[in-house]
């Protein structure tokens, strides 16, 4: 039975990816499913005047806690418990990172559809966990 990581920022991407899980485990079975939620890195006085690294850490964790309600209600309604994780840093190296530790066996992931020119002059948080990663990662349109 397989160990899932789906990474989720709060959107319908993200929501995507966790319905194709559901899905998929028909035919597939999980074990585990891990949420991850990362946040990019604030630093007090770059954001704001007079706001502190305790401001900054509250709101990282109330976006966080946001981003991650809606994906595990989905899951924990359709019988699938899950673990929430939330990291802060670049995002698709955190991605990465993580899903290796502990050890994934997949990454379900939600991608917002570039073209390729966009993606080519932009880049996407997937193609840099795909380049990143050795697992295989399931992108949901």
């Amino acid at each position: 039975m397989k160990r899932i990581r789906i990474p989720v920022d709060g959107s319908q991407h993200a929501l995507h990816a966790v319905q194709a899980l559901l899905e998929a485990r028909r035919y597939d079975p999980v074990a585990q499913v891990e949420l991850l939620n990362v946040q990019v890195p604030l630093q007090a006085g770059k954001i704001g005047r007079g706001l502190s690294q305790e401001e900054i850490d509250a709101y990282h964790l109330r976006e966080s806690r946001d981003a991650l309600r809606e994906p595990a209600a989905l899951l924990h309604s359709a019988g699938l418990p899950c673990t929430e994780h939330t990291e802060i840093g670049a995002i698709a190296e955190t991605i990465a990172r993580v899903a290796h530790d502990p050890r994934a066996d997949e990454i379900y992931m939600g991608s917002r559809g570039l073209g390729s020119v966009s993606a080519l002059l932009m880049g996407s948080v997937a193609t840099k966990v795909l380049h990143l990663t050795a697992l295989p990662v399931t992108l949901v349109k």
